[in-house]
């Protein structure tokens, strides 16, 4: 089956499921009223979190061996201006995204979010205490292992 197939078949199974558990809450309201109520919201809660589990959670807990984790470890040399952090920046398959949410305070940053068997580019921006960007650090290149 071709990933578009699986996700549709996904879809419906997670359709099904919701609307049998809004079938069952609404019986066992209808008939426990006050009693079932509690009851009824603790397995919903508990019937929901289990199939919120991610794709990625399944495949971690399946037998096969986890694939390995990767990361790219970047360290830059200070600006030689006066700076309140650095800003990192990465271009991979999915476009260009800043790794981090507020300046850098140091010289260094470990990417963690990398995957296998891509190739990412990166570039490094001080950051003034006005929150103006420098232009942009030489880009490097970090190719990432297949496994």
């Amino acid at each position: 089956m071709g990933p578009r197939l699986k996700s549709t078949r996904a879809l419906r199974l997670v359709f099904i499921a919701v609307t049998l558990l809004v079938a069952w809450i609404g019986f066992q309201l209808g008939t426990h009223r006050h009693t079932g109520v509690l009851r009824t919201l603790v397995k919903a809660k508990h019937f929901l979190s289990q199939a919120s589990i991610t794709r990625e959670q399944q495949q971690r807990s399946a037998s096969a061996p986890a694939e390995p984790q990767h990361s790219v470890n970047l360290s830059w040399k200070p600006s030689t201006s006066a700076v309140v952090g650095y800003n990192v920046y990465r271009r991979g398959p999915w476009g260009v995204v800043r790794l981090n949410s507020d300046p850098v305070t140091g010289t260094s940053y470990v990417d963690h979010t990398v995957q296998s068997g891509q190739a990412y580019f990166y570039v490094i921006k001080a950051v003034n205490a006005k929150g103006t960007e420098s232009t942009a650090s030489n880009e490097i290149r970090a190719d990432i292992p297949s496994k």
